[in-house]
Protein backbone atom coordinates (compact mmCIF):
# COMPACT_ATOMS: atom_id res chain seq x y z
CA UNK A 1 0.00 0.00 0.00
CA UNK A 2 1.32 3.15 -0.92
CA UNK A 3 0.98 6.80 0.50
CA UNK A 4 -1.23 7.99 -1.73
CA UNK A 5 0.55 9.17 -4.59
CA UNK A 6 -1.31 10.89 -7.08
CA UNK A 7 -0.35 11.39 -10.73
CA UNK A 8 1.17 15.00 -11.38
CA UNK A 9 -1.89 16.86 -13.01
CA UNK A 10 -0.25 20.48 -13.79
CA UNK A 11 -2.44 22.29 -16.79
CA UNK A 12 -6.44 26.32 -17.22
CA UNK A 13 -9.02 24.23 -18.31
CA UNK A 14 -7.28 20.83 -17.16
CA UNK A 15 -6.29 22.71 -14.32
CA UNK A 16 -9.94 23.35 -13.11
CA UNK A 17 -10.87 19.44 -14.13
CA UNK A 18 -7.73 19.48 -11.75
CA UNK A 19 -9.20 21.15 -8.64
CA UNK A 20 -11.96 18.95 -8.77
CA UNK A 21 -10.95 15.45 -9.21
CA UNK A 22 -7.82 16.15 -6.79
CA UNK A 23 -11.06 16.06 -3.99
CA UNK A 24 -12.06 12.65 -5.66
CA UNK A 25 -9.35 10.51 -6.45
CA UNK A 26 -8.19 9.61 -2.92
CA UNK A 27 -6.46 13.41 -1.85
CA UNK A 28 -9.59 14.71 1.21
CA UNK A 29 -8.00 15.90 3.98
CA UNK A 30 -9.33 13.08 6.22
CA UNK A 31 -11.88 10.17 6.46
CA UNK A 32 -14.30 12.03 9.09
CA UNK A 33 -14.87 15.17 6.12
CA UNK A 34 -15.27 12.45 3.01
CA UNK A 35 -19.34 12.56 3.46
CA UNK A 36 -19.26 16.72 4.18
CA UNK A 37 -17.19 17.27 1.15
CA UNK A 38 -18.30 15.22 -1.12
CA UNK A 39 -21.93 16.27 -0.04
CA UNK A 40 -21.21 19.73 -1.20
CA UNK A 41 -19.28 18.27 -4.52
CA UNK A 42 -21.84 20.23 -6.89
CA UNK A 43 -22.11 23.58 -5.15
CA UNK A 44 -18.33 23.54 -5.15
CA UNK A 45 -18.05 22.49 -8.56
CA UNK A 46 -20.27 25.39 -9.93
CA UNK A 47 -18.87 27.86 -8.22
CA UNK A 48 -15.41 27.35 -8.96
CA UNK A 49 -16.20 26.56 -13.04
CA UNK A 50 -18.28 29.61 -13.22
CA UNK A 51 -15.46 31.58 -11.53
CA UNK A 52 -12.56 30.62 -13.85
CA UNK A 53 -15.34 30.41 -16.92
CA UNK A 54 -17.25 33.75 -16.39
CA UNK A 55 -20.28 32.05 -17.86
CA UNK A 56 -23.59 33.82 -18.14
CA UNK A 57 -27.54 32.62 -18.61
CA UNK A 58 -27.80 29.84 -20.65
CA UNK A 59 -24.60 28.70 -20.43
CA UNK A 60 -24.64 28.69 -16.63
CA UNK A 61 -27.46 27.04 -16.36
CA UNK A 62 -26.03 24.23 -19.02
CA UNK A 63 -23.08 23.84 -16.85
CA UNK A 64 -25.25 23.07 -13.36
CA UNK A 65 -26.72 20.48 -15.74
CA UNK A 66 -23.26 19.40 -16.61
CA UNK A 67 -21.93 19.20 -12.89
CA UNK A 68 -25.06 17.40 -11.40
CA UNK A 69 -24.97 14.90 -14.10
CA UNK A 70 -20.81 14.11 -13.58
CA UNK A 71 -21.49 14.01 -9.59
CA UNK A 72 -24.59 11.29 -10.25
CA UNK A 73 -22.53 9.44 -12.36
CA UNK A 74 -19.45 9.70 -10.16
CA UNK A 75 -20.85 8.75 -7.24
CA UNK A 76 -22.82 6.04 -9.06
CA UNK A 77 -20.21 4.28 -10.94
CA UNK A 78 -16.89 5.24 -9.75
CA UNK A 79 -17.41 5.40 -5.60
CA UNK A 80 -17.94 1.44 -5.50
CA UNK A 81 -15.08 1.33 -7.98
CA UNK A 82 -12.66 3.37 -4.61
CA UNK A 83 -14.61 1.44 -2.36
CA UNK A 84 -13.76 -2.43 -3.51
CA UNK A 85 -10.09 -0.77 -3.98
CA UNK A 86 -9.75 0.29 -0.88
CA UNK A 87 -10.71 -2.62 0.84
CA UNK A 88 -8.43 -4.92 -1.25
CA UNK A 89 -5.74 -2.62 -0.16
CA UNK A 90 -6.56 -3.02 3.21
CA UNK A 91 -6.41 -7.00 2.90
CA UNK A 92 -2.79 -6.57 2.39
CA UNK A 93 -1.86 -4.55 4.86
CA UNK A 94 -1.19 -6.89 7.03
CA UNK A 95 1.63 -8.37 4.72
CA UNK A 96 2.28 -5.00 3.20
CA UNK A 97 4.30 -5.51 -0.37
CA UNK A 98 6.61 -2.28 -0.11
CA UNK A 99 8.32 -3.88 -3.67
CA UNK A 100 8.55 -0.92 -6.11
CA UNK A 101 6.31 -3.63 -8.78
CA UNK A 102 3.36 -3.50 -6.00
CA UNK A 103 3.60 0.58 -5.69
CA UNK A 104 3.27 0.81 -9.62
CA UNK A 105 0.75 -1.69 -9.81
CA UNK A 106 -1.13 0.57 -7.21
CA UNK A 107 -0.18 4.18 -9.17
CA UNK A 108 -1.56 2.45 -12.13
CA UNK A 109 -4.82 2.09 -10.44
CA UNK A 110 -5.12 5.40 -9.87
CA UNK A 111 -4.29 6.58 -12.63
CA UNK A 112 -7.01 4.73 -14.21
CA UNK A 113 -9.55 6.19 -12.02
CA UNK A 114 -8.21 9.41 -12.72
CA UNK A 115 -8.59 8.90 -16.42
CA UNK A 116 -11.98 7.80 -16.26
CA UNK A 117 -13.07 10.66 -14.67
CA UNK A 118 -11.30 13.26 -16.75
CA UNK A 119 -12.61 11.66 -19.62
CA UNK A 120 -16.31 12.06 -18.36
CA UNK A 121 -15.83 15.58 -17.46
CA UNK A 122 -14.34 16.69 -20.55
CA UNK A 123 -16.93 15.58 -22.38
CA UNK A 124 -19.36 17.09 -20.51
CA UNK A 125 -17.28 20.24 -20.38
CA UNK A 126 -16.10 20.71 -23.84
CA UNK A 127 -19.89 21.29 -25.35
CA UNK A 128 -19.75 24.65 -22.86
CA UNK A 129 -16.24 25.66 -23.65
CA UNK A 130 -16.47 25.50 -27.40
CA UNK A 131 -19.63 28.28 -26.91
CA UNK A 132 -17.56 30.45 -25.27
CA UNK A 133 -16.75 34.11 -27.06
CA UNK A 134 -13.82 35.90 -27.48
CA UNK A 135 -14.53 38.38 -24.25
CA UNK A 136 -14.94 35.00 -22.39
CA UNK A 137 -12.01 33.64 -24.05
CA UNK A 138 -9.86 36.34 -23.11
CA UNK A 139 -11.28 36.07 -18.97
CA UNK A 140 -10.34 32.70 -19.05
CA UNK A 141 -7.00 33.28 -20.51
CA UNK A 142 -6.53 36.26 -17.56
CA UNK A 143 -7.72 33.33 -14.30
CA UNK A 144 -5.18 31.22 -15.71
CA UNK A 145 -2.15 33.75 -15.72
CA UNK A 146 -3.19 34.72 -11.94
CA UNK A 147 -3.82 30.96 -11.50
CA UNK A 148 -0.43 30.35 -12.49
CA UNK A 149 0.91 33.14 -10.34
CA UNK A 150 -0.61 32.03 -7.12
CA UNK A 151 0.60 28.65 -7.73
CA UNK A 152 4.34 30.24 -8.09
CA UNK A 153 3.81 31.99 -5.23
CA UNK A 154 2.04 28.66 -3.58
CA UNK A 155 5.38 26.71 -3.66
CA UNK A 156 8.05 29.49 -2.49
CA UNK A 157 7.62 28.35 0.94
CA UNK A 158 10.49 27.45 3.54
CA UNK A 159 11.72 23.51 3.17
CA UNK A 160 10.29 23.40 6.58
CA UNK A 161 6.65 23.83 5.98
CA UNK A 162 7.15 21.39 3.00
CA UNK A 163 8.58 19.00 5.23
CA UNK A 164 5.33 18.99 7.67
CA UNK A 165 2.97 19.14 4.37
CA UNK A 166 4.65 15.51 3.68
CA UNK A 167 4.31 14.54 7.64
CA UNK A 168 0.64 15.42 7.80
CA UNK A 169 0.36 12.98 4.65
CA UNK A 170 2.05 10.17 6.16
CA UNK A 171 -0.21 10.58 9.28
CA UNK A 172 -3.11 10.57 7.84
CA UNK A 173 -2.40 7.03 6.53
CA UNK A 174 -0.13 6.00 9.50
CA UNK A 175 -0.79 8.14 12.75
CA UNK A 176 2.34 8.94 14.82
CA UNK A 177 5.89 8.64 12.75
CA UNK A 178 8.71 6.88 14.15
CA UNK A 179 11.64 9.53 14.56
CA UNK A 180 13.16 7.63 11.17
CA UNK A 181 10.62 7.98 9.04
CA UNK A 182 10.48 11.62 9.56
CA UNK A 183 14.42 11.96 9.02
CA UNK A 184 13.26 10.07 5.61
CA UNK A 185 10.38 12.61 4.77
CA UNK A 186 13.45 15.85 5.69
CA UNK A 187 15.65 13.96 3.64
CA UNK A 188 13.10 13.73 0.91
CA UNK A 189 12.58 17.09 0.98
CA UNK A 190 15.87 18.69 0.85
CA UNK A 191 16.73 16.20 -1.70
CA UNK A 192 14.01 16.60 -4.37
CA UNK A 193 14.88 18.51 -7.27
CA UNK A 194 12.04 20.60 -8.74
CA UNK A 195 11.79 23.75 -10.73
CA UNK A 196 8.40 25.73 -10.05
CA UNK A 197 9.35 28.06 -12.99
CA UNK A 198 9.52 25.06 -15.76
CA UNK A 199 5.89 23.61 -14.32
CA UNK A 200 4.33 26.97 -14.94
CA UNK A 201 5.62 27.40 -18.15
CA UNK A 202 4.90 23.98 -18.97
CA UNK A 203 1.16 25.20 -17.77
CA UNK A 204 1.47 28.18 -19.81
CA UNK A 205 2.42 26.54 -23.19
CA UNK A 206 -0.56 24.21 -22.90
CA UNK A 207 -2.98 26.77 -21.87
CA UNK A 208 -1.71 28.83 -24.96
CA UNK A 209 -2.40 25.75 -27.40
CA UNK A 210 -5.59 25.61 -25.95
CA UNK A 211 -7.25 28.98 -26.09
CA UNK A 212 -5.39 29.35 -29.17
CA UNK A 213 -7.21 26.71 -30.50
CA UNK A 214 -10.41 27.41 -29.24
CA UNK A 215 -10.11 31.04 -30.66
CA UNK A 216 -9.45 29.94 -34.11
CA UNK A 217 -11.54 26.72 -34.65
CA UNK A 218 -9.33 24.79 -37.02
CA UNK A 219 -10.11 21.69 -38.78
CA UNK A 220 -11.16 19.06 -36.09
CA UNK A 221 -10.46 21.25 -33.06
CA UNK A 222 -13.36 19.56 -30.95
CA UNK A 223 -11.11 16.59 -31.08
CA UNK A 224 -8.24 18.17 -30.64
CA UNK A 225 -9.23 20.12 -27.27
CA UNK A 226 -10.80 16.67 -26.37
CA UNK A 227 -7.08 15.33 -26.37
CA UNK A 228 -5.36 18.18 -24.59
CA UNK A 229 -8.21 17.66 -21.64
CA UNK A 230 -7.69 14.29 -21.03
CA UNK A 231 -3.63 14.43 -22.28
CA UNK A 232 -2.24 17.53 -21.16
CA UNK A 233 1.08 14.92 -20.97
CA UNK A 234 1.01 15.02 -25.19
CA UNK A 235 2.58 18.85 -24.97
CA UNK A 236 5.25 17.48 -22.14
CA UNK A 237 8.91 17.98 -23.50
CA UNK A 238 11.64 15.10 -23.11
CA UNK A 239 13.48 17.22 -20.18
CA UNK A 240 9.89 18.25 -18.42
CA UNK A 241 8.84 14.18 -18.63
CA UNK A 242 12.54 13.16 -17.06
CA UNK A 243 11.64 15.50 -14.30
CA UNK A 244 8.21 14.42 -13.61
CA UNK A 245 9.55 10.91 -13.46
CA UNK A 246 12.42 11.14 -11.16
CA UNK A 247 9.95 13.01 -8.76
CA UNK A 248 7.64 10.09 -9.08
CA UNK A 249 10.67 7.74 -8.63
CA UNK A 250 11.88 10.19 -5.46
CA UNK A 251 8.03 9.76 -3.71
CA UNK A 252 7.97 5.77 -4.76
CA UNK A 253 11.89 5.36 -3.12
CA UNK A 254 10.15 7.08 0.28
CA UNK A 255 7.30 4.94 0.18
CA UNK A 256 8.67 2.04 0.36
CA UNK A 257 10.91 2.91 2.80
CA UNK A 258 8.05 4.45 4.98
CA UNK A 259 6.57 1.22 4.13
CA UNK A 260 9.23 -1.39 5.49
CA UNK A 261 9.56 0.48 8.48
CA UNK A 262 5.72 0.58 9.87
CA UNK A 263 5.23 -0.76 13.32
CA UNK A 264 2.44 -2.76 13.70
CA UNK A 265 -0.08 -0.11 15.34
CA UNK A 266 0.67 1.95 12.00
CA UNK A 267 -0.51 -0.45 10.17
CA UNK A 268 -3.69 -1.07 12.08
CA UNK A 269 -3.84 2.67 11.78
CA UNK A 270 -3.72 2.31 7.61
CA UNK A 271 -5.88 -0.61 7.61
CA UNK A 272 -8.77 0.79 9.53
CA UNK A 273 -8.08 4.17 7.72
CA UNK A 274 -8.88 2.42 4.22
CA UNK A 275 -11.70 0.49 5.44
CA UNK A 276 -13.30 4.08 6.72
CA UNK A 277 -12.63 5.15 3.29
CA UNK A 278 -14.36 1.89 1.68
CA UNK A 279 -17.11 2.83 4.28
CA UNK A 280 -17.61 6.29 3.46
CA UNK A 281 -17.58 5.55 -0.45
CA UNK A 282 -20.47 3.25 -0.08
CA UNK A 283 -22.87 5.21 2.04
CA UNK A 284 -22.24 8.24 -0.47
CA UNK A 285 -22.79 5.94 -3.65
CA UNK A 286 -25.89 4.39 -1.94
CA UNK A 287 -27.60 7.94 -1.37
CA UNK A 288 -29.65 9.34 -4.25
CA UNK A 289 -28.26 12.63 -5.75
Amino acid sequence: MTTAILPNRTNCCARIITLVLALLLLSLSGCSSVRLVYGHLDWWMDRTLNKYLDLEGPQKELLSQRVDEFHRWHRQTQLPRYADYMEQLAAQVDSPDASPENLERIEKQVDEFWHSSVVMLSDLLLPILVQLDDSQINQLSENARKEREKSLKKWDKSQRKREKQFRKQAERWLGDLTAGQQAMIDEQVANTKFDPARRIAQRELWTTTFLNTLRNKPQGYERALRELLIDPQALWPKDYREMQDALRDQARTLAIGILESTTPEQRAHMKETLLEFASDFRHLAAQKH
